[in-house]
């Protein structure tokens, strides 16, 4: 190991001294752990940001556990990106993490590109043929199935976002398109902009006789409280489709606790400590 002088671990006694410079100096602890936190947000990259952060955290850093949660959300979240699991007993699968826009000065470079992939996809810019793909088949659903589509705020903004996504699963053989399954009967307010964060409202659509029977798959832009799926997988099932999973572009993450954060970055900080890394 390139850190080992004479059988002593140069690293490990640099943690030591660190930790005692900390201790009786806190003016220096002050500098020092805003120091790592900048250098540490600088970075682009996770590895790059890794143990920068682990010092900003351990000196005491306010803002140092945020950067820490939003560069490895993966590690405070039981869902991962293209794994399934299930939330109420509905199959479920995301594609990556979406981050509201209030953090957007604090991610990575890729994680920066994916919430602007997701923007799009909102938009009808880019379907996010890829992404989707992987996530259908992590669902793993033979046999016919088809997909339906979250309703929208307006008939407009339901064709626009999910007209090429629908196209791309049913020419892939991914599922059959149930675009025009769901009627957008009147304009609602968009639920980001009303305040109404929970459920759809479901005076607003329609939904056709020929969803008896059918294997459905609900397909989504955003998964985040998890109301919107419930209610529209139950108004689904009232109407004689069987919901055999959900498929998102993006989950929103949910930052957690600092304490939290702490607990996590000291259980790798000690492993690091031992293995070197």
């Amino acid at each position: 190991m390139e850190h080992l002088y004479y059988g002593i671990d140069c690293e490990f006694v640099g943690d030591i001294i660190f930790y005692r410079a900390l201790d009786v100096c806190p003016v220096l602890e002050k500098n020092v752990r805003e120091a790592f936190c900048q250098y540490a947000a600088a970075c682009c990259g996770r590895e790059e940001r890794e143990k920068l952060m682990r010092y900003a955290i351990i000196a005491g850093n306010r803002h140092a556990p945020l950067l820490y949660a939003l560069t490895y959300p993966e590690r405070f979240d039981k869902a991962r990106p293209l794994r399934l699991f299930e939330f109420r007993g509905i199959r479920c699968v995301f594609a990556g993490y979406y981050f509201p826009q209030r953090y957007e000065n604090w991610l990575c470079d890729d994680q920066s590109e994916f919430v602007r992939k997701v923007y799009d996809f909102k938009e009808g810019k880019d379907p996010c043929r890829n992404c989707f793909s992987q996530a259908f088949r992590v669902l793993s659903v033979t046999g016919d199935v088809t997909a339906v589509f979250m309703p929208c705020s307006t008939s407009r903004r339901y064709h626009r976002r999910f007209s090429g996504i629908a196209a791309f699963l049913e020419s892939g053989g991914y599922a059959r398109s149930g675009l025009d399954l769901i009627c957008i009967t009147e304009d609602r307010e968009s639920k980001h902009t009303s305040g109404r964060r929970s459920g759809v409202d479901t005076a607003n659509y329609m939904m056709a006789r020929g969803l008896r029977g059918k294997r459905v798959v609900i397909v989504d832009d955003l998964l985040t409280s998890g109301d919107s799926l419930l209610e529209y997988a139950h108004n689904l099932e009232r109407v004689g489709a069987i919901v055999t999973g959900a498929v998102f572009l993006a989950r929103t993450f949910r930052m957690p606790p600092p304490a939290t954060v702490r607990r996590v970055v000291w259980k790798h900080h000690l492993s690091a400590l031992l293995t070197g890394k």
